[in-house]
């Protein structure tokens, strides 16, 4: 149960997988937008790594997991009660405003008027009540796997057709960021549920049901199409349509840049850094990384197995590894070197850490220190007669990991660790990351909105998923007291101190050794773009942040 727990939220983040397109043409609306006289219709070719052939309803769960591609594409179609802005503020969306009690257990939330959803269904708070009850259920065991509030949720109300009424069963700090996330508190149109809440997956087969900016036209085998809603509240795009087109290979998403059979390429997992870099030295393309990180890759370590056991070991790992080589050699200056397990512009996170400096010579002490010797001059280490082996386990999603784990094995190997790498697969990787059979993992954070609150979450033994960040809250004093506070508080002072505490131990004990921030990336032809603005949840595609020229 655990294992499909942590699969449900690791696809949820910024993981880089392909799937095949389908065939077969389907359709939404009888709506087709044209041009109004000499008008031209403002349109654009992007593209994905996986198809859509799931459908377009917001909720991963285990049976129905197909659908992770769509997510990073469903703030165009489906609307949050509220959202972050640039700013990395939470304000209104669906709703106008809203209160919290001074117990922070019931929220009260007041609609927009005049709201509709993309077939003209009126915005109700019934709507509200019946998209929420229909993601819990359809979740299933991944009920809580995207931040803690569905787990929490007491009673929903709706006293009035503009008043929505959520009552949890504890406080709870990150209610409003959950809230936040359209996978999968998107609201959606009560006709999804028609036949019963299980129904969405069926009727959203070919069909988006949102509020959002746009909405679903149609497949033609090869692309997906998507027009303007036509009863969007918000401020209209710039874009009428836009359509997106399936093509697995990156390299091939690179071609097909180059030769105008698509227009943007948006999304670090849709683009090689070898391919985006040339691509950026070509003026026909205008190019964008975004400053705010999506995720943090690092290292994870079986903290209850030798060699890192021991504290005087990870250190060596810290000062051993050169973040800044990676980020310049390996990726381009497009990830950045990390100090710190969550970049300090996430919620909570810009507090004293300990950092490490790369240091071989120092790295070499602290192994010296904790016993590992040379003694044959081979170049590896030993203790008590046992060479210092270890094995780097990692998913093989892109090139560049290859690479980057390459470069992190040769680097451990010059303070005296013999080093093998082991890429597969995503399921084989969790499989034996969660049956401890690792000794060191390159790893990484959920990513966007789900970072920090719901990896603090998992570091809970009684919840948690994640077998890396669960180790932490033993090792830390009174670990499993203080996340169980952190989630239970409606002190936000108290909660920012847990946090000082919590990262500072982490990074004191070197539980976790931070490699980069991963950024998302765009690229575009100059010729019809002009620029783009990212998602402020950095992992979503924002079709409305393409500006023409």
């Amino acid at each position: 149960m655990k294992l499909k727990k942590w699969i449900s939220f690791a696809l949820a983040g910024a993981m880089c997988l392909s799937l095949a397109a389908c065939g077969g043409k389907t359709t939404q609306s009888n709506l087709p937008l044209e041009s109004s006289g000499n008008a031209t219709v403002k349109s654009v070719t992007l593209t994905e790594n996986w198809d859509f052939a799931s459908g377009f309803y917001p909720v991963i769960n285990h049976s129905n997991s197909a659908n992770h591609g769509f997510v990073y594409w469903g703030r165009n179609f489906y609307d949050t009660l509220v959202a972050y802005d640039q700013e990395q503020k939470i304000q209104g969306a669906l709703a106008e405003t809203w209160e919290v009690s001074e117990d922070g257990k019931t929220y009260t939330f007041h609609l927009r008027e005049g709201v509709k959803f993309s077939d003209g269904t009126p915005l109700t708070a019934d709507a509200v009540k019946q998209s929420f009850s229909a993601a819990i259920t359809n979740l299933g065991q991944a009920n809580g796997s995207f931040g803690m509030l569905t787990k929490l949720i007491a009673q929903m109300q709706a006293p009035d057709e503009n008043t929505f009424v959520l009552q949890l069963t504890s406080p709870y700090y990150g209610a409003l960021n959950d809230l936040t996330m359209s996978t999968p508190l998107g609201v959606v149109n009560p006709r999804a549920f028609e036949g019963g809440e299980e129904k969405a997956y069926e009727n959203c087969k070919t069909s988006t049901m949102g509020t959002g900016a746009y909405m679903y036209e149609g497949f033609d085998g090869t692309t997906y199409t998507f027009v303007r809603n036509p009863y969007y509240w918000g401020e209209k795009p710039e874009l009428d349509r836009f359509q997106v087109k399936v093509i697995e290979d990156n390299d091939a998403k690179v071609l097909a840049l180059r030769n105008g059979e698509i227009d943007l390429i948006i999304g670090a997992s849709r683009i090689s850094y070898d391919g985006f870099s040339d691509l950026a030295a070509d003026s026909a393309f205008g190019t964008a990384i975004n400053k705010a990180a999506t995720l943090t890759r690092y290292l994870g370590m079986n903290l209850a197995a030798a060699p890192f056991d021991d504290e005087l070991v990870r250190q060596a790992v810290a000062y051993a590894v050169d973040q800044q080589a990676l980020e310049k050699s390996v990726f381009n200056g497009i990830e950045s070197a990390a100090e710190t397990l969550f970049a300090p512009e996430k919620p909570y996170c810009d507090v004293k850490q300990t950092t490490y400096v790369t240091d071989a010579e120092k790295a070499k002490a602290l192994m010296e220190q904790a016993g590992w010797t040379d003694a044959d001059g081979d170049g590896v280490r030993e203790k008590n007669g046992k060479k210092l082996e270890i094995k780097i386990s990692y998913t093989k999603s892109f090139s560049t990991i290859d690479d980057a784990v390459l470069g992190i094995a040769s680097q451990l190997e010059k303070i005296g660790f013999e080093v093998q790498t082991s890429g597969s697969d995503m399921m084989s990787w969790f499989g034996d990351i969660m049956a401890g059979n690792y000794t060191l993992a390159l790893y990484f954070t959920y990513g966007g909105a789900f970072d920090p609150s719901t990896v603090m979450t998992n570091m809970d033994p009684a919840i948690s998923a994640d077998p890396i960040v669960v180790q932490f809250t033993p090792m830390i004093p009174g670990g499993v007291d203080l996340i169980s506070e952190l989630n239970s508080t409606p002190d936000f002072e108290r909660v920012q101190a847990i946090y000082a505490q919590v990262l500072a131990e982490i990074s004191n004990q070197c539980m976790a050794v931070p490699i980069t921030y991963a950024r998302e990336t765009a690229i575009w032809n100059n010729n019809l773009v002009s620029s783009y603005d990212f998602c402020p949840d950095t992992q979503y595609v924002n079709v409305a942040g393409i500006h023409l020229k």
